[in-house]
């Protein structure tokens, strides 16, 4: 009996130790239930953090892309060609300007190195110092000129514009081409270079011209006095003198002239007179100052011509001037006369050293003077057959040359009878009796 009582004693205390168990386990649940409720509590308050921050990242991303977009649409608005550059100087994108104006695609262009750009073209030395040398120490460089030639494009000249930002790192390069500028500005001063020579020689000119005539009146007073004294030895000295003083005038008529053309103040005078009659006259007197040359005239206009009589006589002067000097060998000039329907036709042929065909081009050109393998030059300004092709130009004519080294050279110009802007004066004026 006493053993059943001592089992069952046994049993309860079991009972009372597992009871006491469950106890203690319903405790730690309830605190684990806690602890899980607070976690619940926690991870609730974290995910609404997060969803805060999620909405305020959606936001930011908004604002990034509107800036992005906002950034990139001025980019693309820029007239002029914009690239952007990494810090290892890789391009990273370009605008349509840039595209265009280098005749490239993107693919050409992006993530490739800015110096192996056109297959290295753009390896440019001011470039390198712009980028490598001088932008590093600055933020922005402005105006900064560069000459190169690009292929397809030929020579530039660019005014670049560089800005770097630290905190990406990049590097924006804008382009600017201002090569018409720049060659309108060396125009422009071109241009007031040849007005100031223009104007020096037109003074220079004017103020030569007095003394050197009245020099030419003291020279002919001594000739004749000298002839009359009997002493021909200086009087032919001053007959020489006053050739030169005759060479020297005409130079200074050639100088004024020349700026007058350009200054479009050439003085012109229209009237009636016969060809034939004028040739004859400069013939005459051009043949006084040679010696060696015989000219001879060939053909006849017979047609009264309507222009500058003086000016027209100053072209034939010069092309027979022309044809002594550069014949010195020779000893005939010949002159030849063709009357065409409505135009009459001078020719003047030399035998003397003739004109390279590569030069014959610039014949007519200002200043250019002809030269041969035996004479470095020869005298005068090379003003001559300029003056005459404008004067043939302003009476509605041509001038050309046919030449052959060696073998001489034959002038030829071509005038109308009548001018088509001086038709109506020239009718008017054929219509009045003649004195």
């Amino acid at each position: 009996m006493s053993t059943i009582v001592e089992e069952l004693e046994a049993a309860n205390e079991e009972l009372q130790s597992a009871n006491e168990e469950i106890l203690s386990s319903n405790e730690e649940l309830q605190s684990l239930n806690e602890e899980l409720e607070t976690s619940k509590e926690e991870i609730q308050a974290s995910n609404e953090e997060l969803l805060v921050i999620n909405q305020e990242l959606q936001v930011r991303n908004k604002q990034l892309q509107e800036a992005r977009n906002y950034a990139e649409a001025i980019v693309e608005t820029i007239r002029e060609p914009l690239i952007v550059l990494d810090g290892n100087l890789y391009v990273r994108s370009a605008n349509k300007a840039f595209y265009q104006f280098f005749q490239t695609t993107p693919a050409q262009t992006e993530q490739h190195l800015l110096y192996e750009l056109a297959k290295g073209s753009w390896n440019n030395a001011v470039l390198r110092t712009l980028l490598e040398e001088i932008l590093p120490a600055n933020h922005e460089i402005t105006d900064y000129e560069m000459e190169h030639t690009f292929p397809g494009l030929g020579s530039k000249t660019m005014l670049l514009n560089a800005h770097r930002i630290d905190s990406s790192p990049l590097i924006l390069l804008a382009m600017e081409d201002i090569t018409a500028r720049k060659q309108a500005e060396a125009e422009k001063q071109k241009q007031q270079l040849l007005e100031q020579r223009e104007e020096f020689l037109a003074i220079a000119s004017h103020e030569l011209k007095t003394p050197v005539t009245s020099l030419k009146g003291y020279v002919q007073v001594l000739r004749v006095r000298f002839t009359k004294a009997g002493d021909e030895r200086t009087a032919a000295l001053m007959t020489t003198m006053e050739m030169q003083v005759n060479k020297l005038i005409n130079l200074i008529s050639e100088l004024l002239d020349s700026t007058k053309i350009e200054s479009g103040q050439l003085p012109w005078r229209d009237t009636q007179f016969d060809m034939d009659t004028l040739v004859q006259e400069i013939v005459e007197e051009v043949g006084r100052t040679t010696e060696r040359h015989q000219i001879r005239i060939e053909g006849t206009i017979s047609h009264l011509i309507y222009s500058d009589r003086e000016h027209i006589g100053q072209v034939l002067t010069n092309l027979l001037s022309n044809a002594i000097k550069y014949s010195p060998q020779a000893n005939t000039v010949l002159v030849k006369l063709r009357a065409n329907a409505d135009s009459a036709t001078i020719s003047v042929q030399d035998f003397g050293i003739g004109i390279a065909q590569e030069k014959q081009a610039h014949i007519f050109d200002r200043f250019f003077r002809v030269t041969d393998a035996e004479h470095e030059t020869f005298p005068g300004l090379g003003l001559g057959l300029y003056i005459s092709a404008e004067i043939v130009k302003r009476q509605g004519g041509r001038i050309w040359v046919e030449s052959h080294q060696g073998e001489g050279s034959t002038f030829t110009f071509s005038i109308p009878f009548i001018p088509a802007s001086s038709s109506e004066t020239a009718r008017q004026a054929e219509t009045e009796p003649h004195a």
